[in-house]
Parts: structure tokens; sequence; C-alpha cells
């Protein structure tokens, strides 16, 4: 994300951050998020806090790239001044009720989610849902390392996670 000289938000690199964290979630293969195509946010307000060093997308927010949609009620973009004057955006953060992230091949939901955009990390927690084909996964918590391609699902407090798959109705 940059700032111009008159310090208003470039919302296309917020935009590109924002879905990072969107094929991050769904796990998809690290090359997928060096792609540079057309990205569209919708929200019903748009705020940058130069103080606090975030932008803050609030009220249905609708974000899509390419096959990757990612829908929450509100979404913080949190960043970095860089030595050349622009920003990076270092953390993605959802607010104030619920996430939903769609692929091509699967659905995620959840109460929230937090994208550590460096390490390329992604944990969404509250009532997590995974739905692949017939598989569905539930748990409180899915971590997942998209430089590793590797994800983590726990229960939480006296809760377990499910796994569910019905072979009858897989191809």
């Amino acid at each position: 994300m940059k700032l111009n000289r008159t310090g208003k938000l470039n919302r296309t690199r917020i935009a590109v951050a924002l879905i990072v964290m969107a094929a991050s979630v769904a796990a998809m293969p690290a090359h997928a998020q060096k792609k540079k195509s057309k990205v569209n946010i919708e929200s019903d307000q748009m705020e940058l806090f130069e103080s606090k060093n975030q932008a803050i997308f609030r009220g249905n927010v609708r974000a899509r790239q390419n096959n990757v949609k990612l829908n929450s009620t509100n979404l913080i973009a949190t960043f970095v001044k860089t030595k050349s004057g622009g920003t990076d955006v270092t953390w993605l953060e959802t607010k104030g009720g619920g996430v939903k992230i769609v692929t091509s091949s699967q659905t995620i939901t959840g109460d929230r989610m937090k994208m550590n955009v460096k390490a390329n990390t992604a944990v969404v927690t509250g009532k997590v849902t995974v739905i692949q084909g017939t598989s569905v996964v539930k748990g409180e918590k899915l971590n997942v390392n998209l430089n590793t391609n590797e994800s983590k699902f726990t229960g939480g407090q006296g809760k377990r996670v499910i796994f569910s798959f019905d072979p009858d109705k897989s191809n």
C-alpha cells in the first residue's frame, strides 16, 4: 500500500494485500499471490488513519480478484512507512462480524481473521468451517502458513475438530 504525496491512499495496493490475505487463508500455491490482476473492493466507507498507520474498510466489505472473493463486515489494514516514502502492509484483520473467503475449490468462514502479511501466515478463529467438495472441517481456530502450504485446525476449550467426508458423493 502506498500513500501519494498528498497523503491519499493508493487503493490498489490495499486491495492487492487484501487478496493476498484471501489467497493465504485458502491455502493457494505461493505463486498465486504474485499475480497482479484486477482487484475490486466495495465497502460502505474507507478511512485512513495515518497517525495509527491504518486504513479501515467499514461496512459490507466485498473484495474480489480472479476467482477469490472475501466478504467481511470490516477490514483493517495496518502498515509501516518505508524509507522511500511509501508504505508496506504488515497486518490485515477482519473485525465486527464474520469473514467468508470463497475460491474455486473452497469456502472458508469464521468469526475473525488476522494475517501477518510479511510472515505470510493467517489465523481464522471462531466457528471456523472449511468446505472443499464433500469434505467439511470445523473447529475454533485455523492457522495457515502459505510459505509451507501447511494448515492446522484446533478445537479449543473442550471442543474438538470435526471432519466430515461423504465418499459416495465424491468424484
